[in-house]
């Protein structure tokens, strides 16, 4: 008793940031592959080192947001908390795809990386300072973890 999914139901959830609506849709959780670049080093002076992912510019990428990721590059398997956005807090403008993956220390750059989207956390916010900043994003780490933990 086959439901009926249509491209544009997947698009339409994975813009909106329902990455587990798109997951439903799919059969599958919805999944980002780029290449990891240098970025401004922001995440790294807060403590939370991030890869900066670099991805095709037709690729359809969630709405700006905080994501429960899973992610795998040279084979590693890594669980991550990424940020899609315009990083308000510091107004750079530029759209971006960071992931900060838990308990993971070596070097990521040039890798290809690919990341599944598991679950939006919240939505993409300005903070008053870097210590607030610092302070959520360890919530959210945090947040991941009990995901990441949980069945399902």
């Amino acid at each position: 008793h086959g439901v009926v999914v249509s491209s544009t139901s997947i698009r339409q959830a994975v813009g909106q940031g329902d990455v587990a609506q798109a997951r439903s849709l799919l059969g599958r959780p919805f999944a980002l592959t780029g290449t990891v670049v240098e970025g401004q080093r922001r995440g790294r002076n807060l403590g939370f080192p991030t890869a900066n992912l670099q991805v095709a510019p037709e690729r359809l990428v969630p709405a700006n947001g905080i994501y429960v990721t899973r992610g795998t590059a040279d084979s590693a398997a890594l669980d991550s908390v990424t940020s899609i956005g315009v990083r308000p807090t510091f107004a750079d403008g530029d759209r971006t795809i960071e992931a900060y993956c838990l308990d993971f220390e070596g070097d990521l750059y040039g890798k290809t990386m690919r990341l599944e989207f598991l679950e939006r956390l919240r939505p993409e916010v300005k903070f008053e300072s870097a210590e607030e900043l610092r302070a959520q994003i360890a919530r959210d780490v945090e947040a991941a973890r009990l995901r990441l933990r949980s069945p399902g």
